[in-house]
């Protein structure tokens, strides 16, 4: 007694004369200009109330045993340490995001005091009326109407080791639950050297079997040897450092009790006060699980699903599949659990849970999540309490064990899942960047049309997310959660790809310059190679030794169609829609409007610099526009150019133009006959255009009975929805 009076004394007198205690301690402050914006800060913060003495000593029982005056244990000490001046004031938030606080070497909270808050700078913790509300919104929300449900008997099982507060904390909440009473309580005390056992005996209005057990077992092992004792048919784990709210067994029950083929159920766990935790200090009342995912990195990763994220009423109240969720807060049916084995007993305090859960998974059971089950986690306060090297060298074995087990497994399911879009294994779905000169739509660059198609297919087909990387604009540095890239560029040097996403996979798309494509050192490091061209695809497949898949441009049905309306200004009888890049080009040498009868429009870029051609030219015109521009001509003409010709490559054109039930004709035997069996008219000298153009033209029924009969083949075989398909089956079948 004397002693404790003697401490308070002492903190009485430091704090009527800080100014002596600071003066005599101004070591630890700095220079004299440091101690005297210390000695008025002091005053500001008293005046202010913006030290929580309570708070402070709560947190810190060694200062309280110590006597020390609390606010001057922050300055000299606690400051340093990242510690917390109040629940409303983050320490090292407050440095990291004002550099010029850490460099001046003012205490943070002095500098807040006499500074910050006139330059209303953030102390970046929430307030204690913010925190009122959350908790009262987070209550609010508790209170959703409890589902009828039986309630047999389950048997909640807690392993602790010195963890007298958490445990005292549990078991007084579970004293005061009232929506589900059909428990008994299996505590396993791993030889706990605090008063973590003589707490638990107090509580002798519970159902409480306690196993004292002389040593620290792992986690696996003592809830393996725990499940034992159990009586009741369903088992809830839970960890000690949780504090339920009311109803969460019902919940999990429901749950369990009604949906089919059930593995485990998890519930929402959320932050507590976190403002004292050295790694969770940002995170006080937001979310902390719902239920597990993978991420790939280096490697498939498992994380807590939305940690971290702003709290908010989940109005969505139905149970969700979900691969895996958190042994904190777990309910299995016993039988389930002893069939697959429980829990692994190589790990040490790390994956025991998902490692459980995919046994689950893979012997075909459904593991849920569901958001009306909640509870609070101090998972920091148990974490914080291990030394720093034991938990690194504990997580690298775990890890170790827990790659060679299941990574192989997991690239299959994260794989499948990502494609069907299926949200259980990660939360998105697949992601493909496709490499295009520009992603504009002014663009002149005709690749990136040609992706933009595709990608509308795939994102309406299938919900895959659709990134570009244009030219020279940092397209080498792809994010993590890319998971395809699709180049449609020989220029785009894959050996220069910066990714964190190991699995990546690389697609190459050549549709013209086949030869630049072969001749890039790179070109055989693609995992999957696709082609327009069938003599392509047997050359690169000669030259590089992979095989490379048939892969033709197509049609939008959507963008092309017969129900476009035609545009007076676009009206003609017969067209051409292209650039000219200066290079050779049949059409320049075979057409001449002058001597077909019938009216004709030239569109593109560059045409103005053919002489014969200035008459009929219209300018370029955007990809989107294109459609009109069939919608009211007759007859396209396809001039398929030396880059893809020989190739049998065939323009996007040939399809829009058919697919828009208009008429093409072609000087492209090749593509012509590998796509449509010979069967569009073609041209190959200046009479054999001037001929078919004529011939089509004054013959209307053969026009539309030839029309309809290439219509037939491309809505069949020529669309970005039959294309969409066949992507997706190639990217199945490909592994990792």
């Amino acid at each position: 007694m004397q002693k404790r009076q003697l401490h308070s004394l002492k903190q009485k007198l430091a704090s009527k004369l800080y100014p002596l205690a600071l003066l005599k301690n101004k070591n630890k402050i700095g220079n004299l200009k440091n101690l005297f914006i210390t000695i008025k800060g002091y005053r500001q913060i008293r005046k202010n109330n913006l030290f929580d003495t309570e708070y402070y000593l709560e947190n810190h029982e060694s200062v309280r045993k110590d006597g020390m005056d609390a606010l001057l244990h922050y300055i000299y000490y606690g400051s340093k340490k990242g510690y917390n001046p109040s629940i409303e004031f983050n320490t090292n938030k407050y440095l990291k995001e004002n550099k010029d606080v850490e460099k001046s070497n003012i205490n943070p909270l002095i500098h807040y005091a006499i500074y910050g808050i006139s330059e209303n700078r953030k102390n970046t913790s929430l307030t204690k009326k913010q925190i009122e509300k959350l908790r009262e919104k987070i209550n609010n929300d508790n209170k959703n109407k409890l589902p009828l449900i039986k309630k047999p008997l389950v048997s909640i099982i807690i392993i602790t080791h010195n963890g007298e507060n958490h445990i005292k904390r549990l078991l007084t909440k579970f004293t005061k639950l009232k929506q589900y009473n059909n428990y008994e309580l299996i505590i396993w005390d791993n030889a706990s050297e605090d008063n973590t056992k003589d707490t638990i005996k107090k509580f002798t209005n519970l159902n409480i079997t306690l196993i004292e057990n002389k040593t620290n077992e792992t986690f696996s092992k003592a809830n393996n040897e725990a499940v034992k004792k159990a009586k009741g048919n369903y088992l809830l784990f839970l960890n000690n450092d949780i504090e339920p709210l009311d109803g969460f067994i019902n919940h999990l029950m429901n749950v369990i009790l009604n949906k089919e083929n059930v593995g485990c159920v998890g519930a929402r766990l959320i932050y507590p006060d976190c403002s004292n935790s050295k790694i969770n200090q940002e995170k006080s009342y937001t979310i902390q699980h719902e239920g597990i995912i993978f991420k790939v990195c280096d490697y498939i990763k498992p994380v807590n699903k939305n940690n971290g994220q702003k709290y908010y009423t989940n109005t969505n109240i139905q149970a969700q599949q979900i691969i895996a969720i958190t042994a904190a807060c777990m309910l299995i049916k016993k039988s389930v659990f002893n069939k697959v084995g429980g829990f692994q007993e190589e790990y040490v305090y790390g994956y025991e849970d998902v490692d459980l859960c995919l046994k689950l998974h893979k012997s075909g059971y459904k593991n849920y999540y569901t958001p009306q089950a909640m509870l609070y986690h101090y998972e920091f306060g148990t974490q914080e309490m291990e030394e720093n090297k034991v938990v690194t060298q504990r997580r690298e074995k775990n890890h170790e064990i827990f790659i060679k087990k299941w990574n192989t497994y997991l690239k299959k399911q994260l794989k499948e899942d990502l494609i069907n879009n299926n949200q259980i294994i990660t939360d998105k779905s697949l992601t493909i960047a496709f490499v295009v000169t520009q992603a504009q739509k002014n663009t002149t660059a005709g690749d990136y049309f040609t992706a933009q198609t595709l990608a509308s297919s795939l994102k309406r087909e299938y919900g895959w997310n659709i990134k570009y990387l244009e030219k020279g604009k940092d397209w080498y540095n792809i994010p993590e959660y890319v998971d395809v890239i699709i180049s449609m560029l020989d220029t785009y040097n894959i050996e220069k790809i910066k990714t964190n996403n190991k699995y990546i996979i690389k697609i190459a798309w050549p549709r013209n310059w086949f030869d630049r494509w072969m001749n890039k050192d790179y070109f055989k490091d693609y995992n999957i190679i696709l082609s327009s061209s069938k003599k392509a695809c047997a050359s690169i497949t000669q030259k590089t030794g992979k095989k490379a898949i048939f892969y033709p441009i197509a049609t939008d049905t959507d963008m092309f169609n017969e129900n476009i309306s035609p545009q007076k200004k676009y009206e003609s009888d017969y067209c051409f829609t292209g650039s000219y890049w200066m290079a050779k080009r049949e059409i320049i040498d075979f057409l001449d409007p002058t001597q077909i009868k019938h009216t004709f429009k030239l569109y593109g870029a560059n045409w103005d610099k053919i002489e014969k051609f200035k008459p009929y030219y219209q300018g370029f015109i955007n990809y989107k526009k294109i459609p009109q521009i069939y919608a009211s001509t007759k007859i396209v003409i396809d001039d398929a150019n030396h880059v893809t010709k020989e190739w049998g490559s065939v323009n996007s054109r040939v399809f829009d133009t058919i697919a828009s039930g208009k008429l093409v004709i072609t000087n492209g035997s090749r593509g012509n006959h590998d796509l449509f069996d010979g069967k569009i008219p073609e041209y190959h000298s200046k009479e054999e255009l001037k001929d078919v153009i004529n011939y089509y033209m004054e013959h209307s029924d053969k026009r539309n009975e030839k029309i309809k009969e290439l219509q037939k083949i491309v809505l069949n075989k020529h669309t970005y929805t039959i294309r969409a398909k066949k992507l997706k089956r190639i990217i199945e079948e490909y592994e990792f």
